[in-house]
């Protein structure tokens, strides 16, 4: 059985999937050099199983056309670490289209340009598990595992995790170029539905709405739950134009959903809000509380027009 703690003098393992053995071997000599142990492979269809076998500390992925097996190798180890464990897409320096492809659709996994001396690899590799060593420190100290990063009650990712990921985007949008948005979600009059039917059912509905965005958004977004009745969805490569066509969709889910409880049928109202990069700038808890600020302006606009809310 894996030790759940790593002991301070032991180095941290990284599991390196490059086809290309030429560049597979000079990452395997940087990233020793820099003190790593890696476990190299050339196949992706093995990165599974090895990952299973040896629980790495961090993933580094090739990422190339034209099939782009990194990207979907990287939604199965996320999956599999339960997104407790950094990955990076290494891309050929000068391949603007495998940028695009793994801006839009990978997971807001960081890119690194392959370089001749390896420095940006190891650096960027070091500020991840920097980052995952705070985040857990901050959140549940003594917890070693994934929850210092998901929600308890819903599975969701939790707003701690959700800033670090936008503070990720913004510096991939500002090296490379692009946009991103991030859309909020809080359920209609929750607080009088919670102290009418308890905790119990109000949970259950907490529950049932993750499972709806969940259903609803793009595999290359990422929802997280940002407060009590409060969720967000960070919307890799999406500019302010694509945010419309997202909202009616989760919308459309939303006015379709139906939770049936002790013989009631619940309907859950939701209002939605938005912010887009670089339209929007600021820091990553700015650009989420100005997301929040415009769901609540929808919401009071949608009370005062309609009167809707949760309705049984």
């Amino acid at each position: 059985m894996r030790s759940k703690h790593k002991r301070a003098d032991q180095p941290l393992t990284v599991l390196v999937v490059e086809p290309r053995a030429g560049d597979l071997e000079r990452t395997r000599v940087v990233l020793g050099e820099a003190g790593f142990r890696v476990v190299p492979v050339t196949r992706f269809d093995a990165a599974g199983p090895l990952f299973e076998a040896i629980r790495p500390d961090a993933v580094v992925l090739a990422a190339q056309a034209p099939d782009y097996a990194a990207v979907s190798v990287a939604r199965r180890l996320r999956q599999m670490g339960r997104g407790a464990v950094p990955m990076l897409y290494l891309v050929d320096a000068g391949d603007p289209d495998t940028y695009r492809h793994c801006l839009e659709k990978g997971l807001c996994v960081d890119m690194v340009p392959r370089s001749g001396s390896g420095e940006e690899l190891v650096l960027r590799l070091r500020a991840q598990l920097r980052l995952k060593a705070s985040v857990r420190r901050a959140m549940l100290p003594e917890d070693a595992g994934s929850a210092a990063i998901h929600d308890p009650l819903t599975g969701l990712y939790n707003r701690t995790f959700l800033l670090e990921l936008i503070a990720l985007e913004t510096r991939r949008m500002e090296r490379f170029g692009g946009s991103f948005s991030v859309v909020a979600g809080a359920l209609e009059d929750f607080r009088a539905m919670r102290k009418e039917s308890g905790r119990g059912l109000a949970e259950r509905l907490l529950v049932y709405c993750a499972v709806v965005f969940g259903q609803t958004v793009r595999e290359a977004d990422v929802v997280a739950r940002v407060g009590e009745d409060e969720f967000a969805v960070l919307l890799p490569g999406t500019p302010a134009e694509g945010v419309p066509d997202v909202m009616a969709r989760v919308g459309e889910r939303f006015a379709l959903a139906r939770l049936q409880v002790q013989g009631k049928v619940l309907r859950p109202s939701l209002a939605l809000g938005a912010v887009s990069y670089p339209d929007v700038v600021g820091s990553p808890v700015q650009m989420l509380t100005q997301a929040l600020q415009s769901l609540r302006r929808a919401r009071e606009e949608r009370r005062s027009s309609t009167g809707m809310g949760l309705t049984v």
